[in-house]
């Protein structure tokens, strides 16, 4: 499903275009250009504790999940609030929205499901694995985590079913794209194996990944027929990009600035614009990438580890209700 959009201000409907940003230590960040230019330093609610992961709706709710069980919702990106979350104190680094429900996983096969992002209740997954992300896609709802783990569903509230994956270390990516009707798995270890693709997120096909996956983040966009997938730790020290335009081959691509470490947040407006957040630990910054069309990556604003990013920038997402990262 594809979330309603404004014409007007390319984000969701009820939303502003924005971008939001999360990261270490309780940082929220957001940006209202397609540029990166210009982002703003938010409250997250979150104190100092890391927020995993965000998303919007695409339509009037934005939600963040993070370390020790917390979760917060806010109505436009920039005012927050606690909720209570069902996980206990348990780590949250999944959230994705999809036909009304919205989607929360983590430690020890935890998942709880919401209709309205303020009330949860927790789910049997048939698995104590890491569940380090979730998403929607074409009725279908899946998470995938530790060792290869992989489940899904077409009713989140009842049943989740074991999936065989193909991968076997730890998918900490995954995303359906709508364009080409597939989903995209990651893996954050090696290049073998590291790749896996599904017409139904049942059946997986193992895929060839050029790059050593360590970390990273999958986005896909459905205007330009694009997946984005951000990679770092390699063996030469710098954050590479690949792109697809089928799931299936990848291209490398090259980021214009912050390509020291690593990088995790990679999203998409619904007009077909990229962001990527990369960082460059040694100058101390974290450089902000923005692209048209996946390929070629400009230098957006650079911010200052120092002043809010913190050491690790570890998701993006847009008010449009692109697919969120890691």
């Amino acid at each position: 499903m594809i979330p309603a959009v404004s014409a007007a201000t390319g984000g969701g409907a009820g939303l502003g275009y924005r971008w939001v940003g999360v990261g270490d230590g309780g940082n929220l960040w957001t940006c209202d250009d397609a540029t990166a230019t210009t982002w703003t330093q938010r409250t997250s609610s979150f104190g100092g504790t890391s927020i995993n992961g965000v998303a919007s709706n695409g339509i009037n709710l934005y939600v963040a999940v993070g370390d020790s069980g917390k979760l917060a919702t806010s109505p436009d990106g920039v005012t927050w609030t606690q909720q209570t979350s069902s996980f206990g104190t348990s780590n949250i680094t999944g959230i994705a929205y999809g036909n009304g429900v919205w989607i929360a996983s983590g430690q020890t096969g935890k998942l709880a499901t919401s209709t309205d992002g303020t009330t949860w209740t927790q789910r049997t997954t048939g698995t104590t694995d890491y569940l380090y992300k979730c998403a929607y896609g074409n009725g279908v709802y899946a998470a995938g985590g530790a060792n290869g783990r992989l489940i899904s569903t077409t009713t989140p509230t009842s049943t989740w079913t074991s999936r065989t994956s193909t991968i076997t270390g730890n998918i900490t990516f995954l995303t359906y794209a709508p364009f080409a009707s597939i989903w995209v798995a990651g893996c954050d270890t090696g290049t073998t194996g590291a790749l896996a693709s599904s017409p139904d997120a049942t059946t997986w096909t193992a895929r060839t990944s050029s790059v050593n996956l360590t970390s990273g983040g999958f986005n896909s966009d459905s205007s330009n027929t694009i997946i984005c997938v951000t990679t770092g730790g390699n063996a030469t020290g710098a954050v590479q990009l690949i792109s697809t335009t089928d799931g299936i081959s990848y291209t490398n691509r090259t980021l214009a600035t912050g390509t020291g470490n690593n990088s995790r947040a990679v999203a998409a407006d619904i007009n077909g614009t990229f962001i990527c957040l990369a960082d460059n630990a040694t100058a101390g910054y974290w450089g902000t990438n923005y692209s048209t069309n996946g390929t070629t990556w400009t230098a957006g604003t650079v911010v200052a580890a120092t002043a809010g990013l913190g050491t690790f920038a570890r998701a993006i997402c847009h008010s449009a209700g692109t697919y969120s990262s890691r």
